[in-house]
């Protein structure tokens, strides 16, 4: 492991003649030197030659289609040097095109830094190759994916996108195309072995292929698995994990699938439940399952697990090795751990003797791995001996937390190495997340590249479902494993430009990345498929939004999202014709979907709100709910029926919910009653405040929330119409300080409206008040404005503090005041991961943990300033992201102090630990649906004024996302207070 890891190291940094990530190495205007790829109609040839590998050959009959995409014409692809006479695209592999090893022989090809390297390759330009050919471009590999990979990063040179296909991404016309001069070397790859598991497939992959690739199957079959192994090929990844459900044709039960998986070069594996590559649900006898049983019927298995081996030994293959029972679930036969581990080790024996007598005598030069899913991590940690050149993969807790890495002497004692097998999809407990992409990029980089660091490098697998919408979250995780320095603290941000740039050019790529950046972090808030808010089993229940408090999180949420829906159908009108129907599958229909069904939810919750209150407004909120669930069936029959004239015919479920009934059916649903509701005979007004749940009484005087210049924020106050018939209304404020936003003279319709103070106005005191006073001219209604403005301590004093408002101080993490770095630690903001602001954590994440006796010497520390304007006892609420911790089976640790008071040691157990592999633990599942944990700490502050709070670093891994300090004042909320830092302080 180690050395495959140095070469990788030594290979990436090697660049030269200027091919660097600020120059462009591909041009449309002829400079001195370029190679001439195309100029209008008269292209340089492609050879490629006939002995060269089946990978290499296909993969140069596909860049002669990309310069055809670009160009408008297809150059022609030669496998005879004789009718080389001019310049030509020469593609070959080392050791298996004689023109390559030729030009190498010659002095011509320098290939010393490829030669023998997993996966690698160079583009160069070579003068006078032939005697008939004066100039060339090369893509020479080290081996056949390698050469592959050349070809097509030429291809994302000229600008065809590797999901030209599968994303229907057109590329710019060019009339001519020239390549810099040069060399340029790529790989070996960060990760050796990277691919996709596709899963999940019954609702999308397999309707849809049945139908179209592969509808003489009526399955996924061989045309379908041609075009994802193409894509594999153009992401730089190089395995597969096929489908595997009971509804799929397994994928070997095809002959032609293993031969077309061979043809594009990709190696072959099977999932955590499936050993030595067979598909159990599709090729056990259904009809003696009982069978599939090692300790009684070791034979049986064995001539099961020796049948495939026979016909598949001869193809590059990565076998799963272990069992577990025929599909997702614990193996059948032994009782308890230590059987288990037993009976575990004797398979591994078995097993490994049929890899030595069908695939290769010496079992350990040939890739296995053993994945250690859900229960069977217990039985791995329970002193099981898995072969040391085996690669041990770990999961992920379904919901994008890796739950184990190995320890140094785990790394020492396993030349295999280790893995990672990660989702971005799954279908299970406590709730699925089937439908769309709504992993943040941020939380992909923070897990693997943490996974990397502890050397898991060897295995990188990602659960993608049915492939489509998650091209985002595939591009991303493969481009990590490709270059695991490409994308780090200082460059994240850049990611999802340069995935917009890449697929819509330029002009409006910065606008759609800021649209899929809000995007994402509103989907960490809450899944679109976890708008469920009771756990499986329990009651239906509302959710934790407040619609009272801190300016209406349900309705800022509605808005949040209309904002980006509006922009991407603006947006998408701008765009040409060629780039509509992949900007409505990348962008366009993930927030369009996401959005509706969020927006249907918060109609119904709406709804049920006036329902209670008496608001005749919930006829509106019902229209609404009604109105996005038909436009959210519109937008996904569009995908279905029309997208791109109909190519994904049936790829989108047509209940886009389906794969999670008890979201459907518990959470989009108008509430009881609604069509009973009447509103009074007479004309009326009511009146909703912030901070209060019910309407006001005729006559009734209420307070808003306290008012202060620190944070300057804005209260909400909602006049709605209590009869048949509309009332008209005034509201009156008692002083002109007191901004009232939207309000007219006289009003008639119903109106949501915010109250300010205008701070250049309002008069200092520590009690200032005013009111405003809505009448209908039969009721009325008296709202105070209570203000805290004194004029001892102004804003200005409190620059760059969290100052206290309505008795809470609300820190995002990330705008730490100070921090101290200690023994080559650091605390780092995570760009874009957390549901309110970025979390911030230590790195690098191998960096030794803190004795709690030597924190406030050892242990790196944030510092956030806060003011009080009352002393006593606070509760301190963390907010976390639900990281696992580095160390197995120990808690999330880190440590507290204000100002010099005793250092104190937050130890967070809950949601940690055994309870992920049953998935039964209900502080986790908690955990992963509000993507985040939380716990809380009690403080004595002994006086008001400016105040300190220190995060020690106690352990790595820990993920600081908000800080709240209640002192009295704390609302029940789905996110908590906004921030109250003083306005122009932060980082």
């Amino acid at each position: 492991m180690k050395t495959f890891t140095t070469t990788l190291i030594l290979g990436i940094l090697t660049v030269t003649n200027g091919w660097g990530a600020d120059v462009s190495w591909v041009h449309d205007s002829y400079q001195s030197g370029d190679f001439k790829l195309a100029q209008g109609a008269l292209l340089a040839p492609v050879y490629v030659a006939p002995e060269d590998f089946e990978c290499v050959r296909l993969a140069g009959n596909l860049f002669a289609d990309d310069v055809e995409r670009v160009t408008g014409h297809k150059p022609e692809v030669v496998t005879d040097l004789t009718k080389l006479d001019s310049p030509t695209v020469i593609i070959g592999t080392l050791g298996q095109s004689p023109l390559i090893d030729k030009l190498v022989a010659d002095g011509k090809l320098d290939a010393k830094q490829i030669k023998g390297r997993w996966e690698s390759f160079i583009i160069t330009t070579v003068a006078n190759p032939l005697p008939s050919v004066s100039s060339a471009l090369v893509v020479a590999g080290s081996d056949r994916r390698g050469t592959a990979y050349g070809v097509f990063e030429v291809s994302r040179g000229i600008g065809v996108s590797p999901w030209y296909w599968w994303a229907d991404v057109t590329p710019d016309h060019k009339d001519s195309l020239y390549i810099a001069s040069g060399t340029q070397k790529f790989g070996p790859p960060s990760v050796q072995y990277r691919g996709i598991f596709i899963n999940d497939e019954d609702w999308g992959l397999i309707p849809w292929a049945s139908k179209t690739l592969d509808a003489k199957t009526g399955n996924i079959g061989p045309n379908t698995y041609a075009k994802i192994c193409e894509l594999l090929l153009r992401l730089k990844a190089n395995t597969l994990w096929p489908a595997m459900h009971e509804v799929s044709t397994a994928f070997n039960m095809n002959p032609d699938n293993k031969v077309v998986a061979d043809q594009y070069g990709i190696v072959m594996g099977s999932s955590h439940c499936e050993p030595l590559l067979r598909n159990n649900v599709g090729e056990w006898p259904k009809n003696n399952q009982a069978a599939y049983n090692f300790l009684t019927n070791p034979d049986g298995v064995t001539q099961y697990w020796a049948e495939r081996l026979q016909t598949n030994g001869k193809y590059e293959n990565l076998y799963t090795i272990g069992m577990r029972g025929i599909h997702d679930g614990p193996m059948q036969g032994p009782k308890g751990e230590t059987q288990i581990v037993d009976t575990l080790q004797k398979i591994f024996a078995v097993q490994r003797d049929l890899i030595s007598k069908y695939v290769n005598p010496d079992p350990t030069k040939v890739p296995q791995i053993f994945c250690a899913y859900k229960e069977v991590l217990d039985y791995y940690l329970h002193d099981m001996q898995v072969p040391p050149d085996v690669t041990v993969v770990f999961p992920d807790d379904n919901f994008g937390y890796i739950r184990y890495l190995p320890t140094p002497e785990q790394i020492a004692a396993r030349p295999g190495g280790f893995g990672v097998y990660y989702h971005a999809e799954y279908l299970g407990a406590p709730m699925s997340y089937a439908w769309l992409d709504a992993t943040p990029p941020a939380l992909i980089w923070e897990e693997m590249s943490k996974a990397y660091a502890h050397d898991v490098q060897k295995f990188w697998m990602l659960n993608v479902g049915g492939l489509k919408p998650r091209e985002v979250g595939i591009d991303f995780f493969l481009q990590m494993a490709w270059d695991i320095d490409k994308w780090n603290l200082k460059t994240l941000p850049d990611y999802l430009t340069s995935y917009a740039k890449e697929q819509f050019g330029p002009a409006h790529a910065q606008e759609i990345a800021d649209m899929m950046a809000a995007y994402y972090r509103l989907g960490y808030q809450r899944k679109p498929e976890h708008l469920q808010w009771n756990l499986r089993g329990e009651p239906a229940r509302p959710s934790d939004f407040s619609y009272t408090d801190y300016g209406n999180e349900g309705q800022e949420r509605y808005a949040a999202y209309e904002n980006i829906r509006q922009g991407a159908t603006r947006l998408e009108n701008l765009l040409p014709a060629s780039k509509k129907s992949a900007f409505y599958e990348l962008i366009s229909y993930p927030i369009q979907a996401a959005a509706l069904a969020n927006q249907s939810f918060i109609a119904s919750e709406m709804a049920a709100n006036d329902l209670k209150q008496g608001n005749p407004q919930v006829a509106k909120w019902a229209g609404a709910f009604n109105q996005f669930t038909a436009q959210l069936e519109t937008a996904t029959n569009y995908y279905n029926t029309d997208l791109a004239a109909g190519k994904w015919l049936g790829f989108m479920p047509d209940d886009v919910l389906q794969k999670d009934r008890s979201y459907r059916d518990a959470a989009l649903h108008l509430p009881a009653g609604i069509d009973q509701f009447q509103p009074a005979a007479t004309p009326g007004i009511g009146v909703m405040v912030e901070g209060r749940a019910n309407p006001l009484q005729a006559g009734e005087a209420v307070s808003l929330p306290l008012f202060d210049p620190y944070t300057a924020g804005t209260r909400f106050v909602d006049v709605f119409n209590t009869g048949n018939s509309s009332a008209k209304w005034s509201v009156k404020s008692s002083a002109d300080w007191i901004n009232l936003t939207g309000v007219q003279s006289q009003n008639a319709q119903p109106l949501n409206f915010k109250v300010a103070v205008d701070w250049a106005k309002a008069p200092k005191g520590a009690n200032v008040s005013g009111n405003i006073v809505i009448t209908d001219g039969q009721s009325t209604y008296t709202v105070n404005v209570p203000v805290y403005n004194p004029a001892e301590l102004r804003p200005e004093r409190l620059t760059g503090q969290f100052v206290e408002s309505n008795g809470v101080v609300s820190i995002l993490a990330q705008h730490f005041n100070n921090k101290s770095d200690k023994r080559g630690a650091t605390w780092q903001v995570i760009p874009g991961l957390g549901r309110t602001g970025d979390a911030v954590g230590v790195f690098p994440t191998t960096a030794p943990s803190v004795d709690i006796a030597r924190v406030a010497t050892d242990a790196p520390v944030l510092e956030y300033k806060f003011y009080l304007f009352r002393a006593g006892d606070v509760t301190i609420h963390y907010n976390l992201i639900p990281t696992q911790p580095l160390k197995y089976g120990t808690p999330l640790r880190f440590a507290v102090g204000v100002d010099d008071a005793p250092i104190e040691m937050v130890s967070i157990t809950a949601g940690t630990g055994r309870e992920i592999g049953a998935g039964t633990g209900r502080a986790w599942q908690e955990n992963v649906l509000n993507n985040t944990t939380a716990t809380t700490t009690k403080q004595t502050i002994a006086a008001a004024g400016s105040h300190t709070l220190k995060i020690y670093m106690i352990d790595p891994g820990v993920l600081l996302e908000k800080i709240v300090i209640d002192n009295g004042g704390l609302r029940p909320s789905y996110l908590g207070p906004p921030e109250t830092l003083v306005a122009g302080a932060g980082k």
